[in-house]
């Protein structure tokens, strides 16, 4: 993008600092988050780029995850706010400490057979949106794995989460592919919107699902960095610019 300027940090080498005229400041302005971490240049163009594209079809990019890519929220991952390396218990999961430990424990904790959670995810989202998901899973004939449900507002922005993250509001899941088949991941996707999602993210490793509005996306937060190999599922469902 023109005008666009980059800088280096103690912590990594080309972490985006500008947004450019379109948008403008940085890419952590941009995205409500106090700074980035080891996100190259490549990524947040992509990003930035992908966020003018919704603001200019009248899409609100504060309700599209484009840093769930980078973790916080699972094994391997990284937090782009503080950089932590891991997966970052959910306040009110498993493997939560403290007072955290605590969160949540007035709401029913939703169990399945069919659903399996990583030990720091807290699974307490609508039961509309839990039901979909076990609904979802018995579609496939095997039980899913959750790398993330219900987040709070402050553990949302430590791993980098929308401004308004389905995710805060009870209603979306990030579940693992649990195959590398192009294949297998396009009925996952036709799974998931037969079950009632409507907010389809797709990643390398995961898919993000939720029951906002009609709207889908690739790992930069955006429809524009959807994998190609996922728009012929998406379009023939109604999914706008797949």
């Amino acid at each position: 993008m023109p005008g666009v300027t980059h800088s280096n940090t103690p912590f990594a080498t080309n972490v985006f600092v500008n947004g450019g005229p379109t948008l403008g400041g940085g890419l952590a302005t941009a995205l409500g988050i106090e700074d980035t971490v080891g996100i190259s240049d490549a990524e947040s163009d992509a990003i930035l780029a992908g966020q003018a594209d919704l603001l200019a079809t009248g899409e609100d990019p504060d309700t599209y995850e484009a840093l769930e890519q980078f973790g916080g929220g699972q094994d391997g991952g990284m937090s782009p706010i503080t950089g932590e390396t891991g997966a970052m218990a959910a306040p009110g999961s498993d493997a939560a400490v403290g007072a955290d430990a605590l969160e949540d424990q007035d709401i029913e904790r939703p169990i399945s057979e069919w659903v399996k959670l990583m030990p720091g995810v807290n699974p307490r989202v609508r039961p509309e949106a839990w039901d979909m998901m076990v609904a979802f899973a018995k579609s496939l004939g095997r039980p899913v794995t959750l790398n993330s449900a219900y987040r709070s507002p402050e553990y949302n922005r430590k791993v980098g989460g929308a401004k308004k993250s389905m995710h805060t509001q009870r209603k979306a899941m990030d579940v693992q592919w649990g195959t590398t088949s192009v294949q297998g991941r396009m009925d996952m996707i036709q799974k998931a919107v037969d079950a009632g999602f409507t907010g389809i993210g797709c990643y390398n490793n995961f898919m993000h699902v939720d029951i906002g509005t009609k709207r889908h996306w690739g790992p930069n937060g955006s429809y524009t960095g959807q994998f190609a190999q996922y728009k012929p599922v998406l379009k023939a469902n109604g999914f706008a610019n797949a």
